[in-house]
């Protein structure tokens, strides 16, 4: 199930993710919020929340987000989990590859806060 969560922060768009992705989630709450950030923002950054994390089961939908048309504004996403979480991205390193361009740092759940922040964290252009 995948349900939005305030971030406190317009152009963050945040998630809590407990199991697993369905079609709804997908069409019915993740690419309208996404949608509607994306009109109101530049820039947007995204905040995933995993929550009871107990395995992996993408049905194709973290791929098709890869090729939603608003990544290309994205430039951040944070992913918040437990130590479950961190075990399984052990085994799923590539999760989040192809997500070209984009910087994604993960948190463990007692720095939800961290992560918040971060994402909030004004982007420094490097000198040429």
């Amino acid at each position: 199930m995948l349900e939005r969560m305030e971030t406190g922060a317009g152009g963050i768009v945040g998630f809590r993710f407990d199991g697993e992705m369905t079609e709804t989630d997908y069409t019915g709450t993740l690419i309208p919020a996404l949608e509607k950030a994306r009109k109101d923002h530049p820039t947007l950054r995204i905040l995933f929340q995993i929550v009871d994390f107990h395995g992996w089961r993408a049905h194709g939908y973290w791929e098709a987000l890869k090729d939603w048309p608003g990544m290309r504004i994205v430039d951040r996403i944070a992913i918040v989990g437990g130590e479950k979480w961190e075990e399984w991205m052990n085994h799923l390193p590539g999760l989040f590859v192809g997500f070209t361009g984009i910087d994604v740092r993960y948190f463990t759940n007692d720095h939800l806060d961290a992560a918040i922040d971060w994402l909030r964290e004004p982007i420094t252009l490097e000198a040429e």
